[in-house]
This record gives C-alpha cells, structure tokens and sequence, in this order.
C-alpha cells in the first residue's frame, strides 16, 4: 500500500511523488530524495532495480528523480515501466505525461493526462496540466474548461489562475485575464513571474502606471531579471519618461548585453532626447546582434533624418528594404525622409507603396502631399 504522496513543483506543474511500498528496502533512497541529493537517488534506486526489476514503485521513484534531474527520456521510459507493471495508476501517467511535455510530445502527454484523469476524476494538477497542453496545441476553449475544473477541484491553485489568466489574454479577454492575476498573486505574492506576466497585460492593456508597479515589484523581487528592467523602461517610454527609461534600458543591457531589442529601443528614447550620436551607436549595436532584422537600420535611418544626413538616412533604408522587402514601416519612413529632402516623387511612390502594405498612418501623408 502506498503510504502517502508528496507533491513537489518542477518546470510544466506538479510531479507527484510516492513513497515505495518496499519501505524497509527503499527507505534510504525516499531520504535521499527529501534531502534534494538526486544523485545518490539516482544511484540507489538503480541497485534496487537491478536486485528487484518487478517492484513498480521503484521504477517511479527513479522516474521522479529523473524528472528532478532533468532526464526526461529516462524518466518517460520508467513511467512507461511503471505504468507496464501497474496499468491502474493515475499518478504514473500524470508524470510521464509531465515527462512527454518535456519532450514536446504533446499528443502523447494529452493522452496520459486524459487517462490519468479517467483513473482519478478528482486530479486537479491533472486537469492544469492537460490544460496546459491543449493551449499549446490550440484548444482554447477545451483548455479553458480543464482551467475552471483545476480551480474547482483546487481552488487555492496559484498556477490553475495563472494559466487560465495567460488563457483568457490570448483569447482577449483582458479583464478576465486580470481578474485571474490578481487572485494568483493574492495566493503567492513572492512569485515575481506572475507581477511580470501581470505588468505585460497591464501594458497591452495601456494601463501603463499599473504595469510599472508590477515591474517595479519583479524587480523587488529578483533585481536580476533585464526583462523586468526592459518592461519597466518600455513603459517609462511610453509615458514620457525619456531619461527614466534610458536608465532602465542601459540596466537591462548590463545584464544581457546580447538583447539587440534593449539596444534599438534605447536608441528610440535617445532619439526623442535629440541625443543622436549615442543613438547612433545603439543603433550600431543593434545592427550587430539583429543582422537579419530590418528594423535596426529602419531605426537608424531614422536618426539620421533628424540629424538632416538624407543620404545617409537613404543608405539604411535600402539596407532595410533588401533585407524584408514587405516591411512597410521602411518605405513610410523613407517617404518621410524624401519629404525632407525635397524629393516628392519619390516620396509618394515610397508613401503609396507603405499604404498598399497596410501601414495606416501612409494614407493622411499622401492627402496632405501626394495629391
């Protein structure tokens, strides 16, 4: 008989553990794994295995310490022993399902949770987690029922609201999705991955004090997150905050001096700041790390328009235009930039060839100029 079950966080949910029914023979191994030292679980669960290859419990606790260890492979493979020398055991299929997201077998992680879930109606880490796979497989509404079962069988689940709020932003409903958030951080307010997730809704939703509360509490929280600081500068920008989010930019590329992103928004707010070279070498930067990407030159284009360099400016937007020739942003800004520069034909070829792409703000250029 099993004894009892504890259930210990990992990345996609809750792995559940059970304690082996051999407790005479597995009782070091259990003691290893309470102390966190997986290694030696690992070692003594094999010897057990090689003593005693028909005892189910000692394939899933060495699939449990698997999983801890990050061996997804050898974790399914000893759930699916598991599961061979005991096909009634809901917990058995949970993990391995666990182990098959892991391993981006979505289909085959559903099934177990499907069965895990016929095994055990009352599995609510079950449902979450099937839940969690049907968004990734894009069954909205099927994820959003297996969410409000999880809540309804758990309702203290941190995580069940916190995916449903994820659920309900990407099926817009931003309200909801707030709702959701703000009942996760009320269960566990130390988690500044939910803060975070909160602030992006926030942002998109432009309530962009809000967003920056929650960013600055992730930061509170783990001041070595740049993402924190980048979402933090992204809406000092937005708000008009142009020396505040230079700061916060420069903080995040100081912890990821790789993110061209931090670097080519930086570039924006030097912009606005009329501070062109050190936007320049942002922009430089940016064209470093994001080589494929058009936006980069698009934005330095820019910063040589407004320091009155038309030619130069011309040179980036071809650079721009040869790399995606569907980017429309980059003929609406050269259009600007011939505008300036006197050259109205070819400013409204560019403007007209912007407003063909779906780029709005080409359409009052053109009445204004291109009549």
């Amino acid at each position: 008989m099993k004894q009892k079950y504890f259930l210990l966080i990992l990345i996609f949910g809750i792995f559940s553990f059970q304690f082996s029914t051999a407790q005479d023979q597995a009782n070091q191994g259990d003691q290893y794994i309470q102390s966190g030292d997986y290694q030696k679980a690992l070692d003594y669960f094999n010897t057990l295995i090689k003593t005693n290859n028909t005892n189910p419990d000692y394939f899933f606790s060495r699939g449990y310490v698997k999983a801890k260890l990050k061996d997804w492979k050898g974790s399914e493979e000893d759930f699916t022993k598991c599961i061979q020398l005991n096909q009634y055991d809901p917990e058995a299929y949970y993990n391995r399902g666990n182990a098959e997201h892991e391993l981006h077998s979505e289909t085959a992680a559903l099934a177990d949770y499907n069965k895990s879930i016929s095994l055990k109606s009352d599995y609510g880490d079950a449902f979450n987690n099937r839940a969690n796979v049907k968004v990734i497989l894009k069954d909205s509404l099927g994820a959003l029922l297996d969410y409000n079962a999880a809540i309804e069988l758990e309702p203290d689940s941190a995580k069940a609201y916190l995916g449903r709020g994820n659920l309900k932003f990407k099926m817009l409903d931003i309200r909801g999705s707030l709702i959701d958030y703000d009942k996760a951080i009320s269960m566990d307010p130390s988690r500044p991955d939910y803060y975070f997730q909160r602030a992006e809704v926030r942002d998109s939703a432009k309530d962009y004090k809000g967003a920056m509360s929650d960013f600055e509490t992730v930061i509170k929280l783990d001041p070595s997150l740049p993402d924190a600081f980048h979402g933090l500068a992204d809406c000092e920008l937005k708000t008009n905050n142009l020396k505040d989010a230079v700061k916060d930019y420069s903080k995040a590329i100081d912890m990821a001096p790789n993110d061209g992103y931090a670097y080519l928004d930086r570039a924006y707010a030097r912009i606005l700041l009329k501070d062109y070279d050190e936007s320049i070498m942002d922009c430089n930067q940016a064209i470093r790390l994001l080589s494929k990407d058009a936006i980069p030159y698009v934005r330095r284009g820019d910063v040589k328009t407004a320091m009155g360099k038309y030619k130069d400016a011309d040179e980036d937007y071809v650079a721009a235009v040869n790399i995606d020739a569907g980017f429309p942003e980059t003929y609406y800004k050269r259009g600007i930039e011939e505008m300036a520069d006197k050259k109205y034909e070819f400013a409204c070829k560019d403007l007209k060839k912007a407003n063909e792409l779906g780029f709005k703000p080409a359409a009052a250029l053109i009445k204004q100029n291109c009549q």
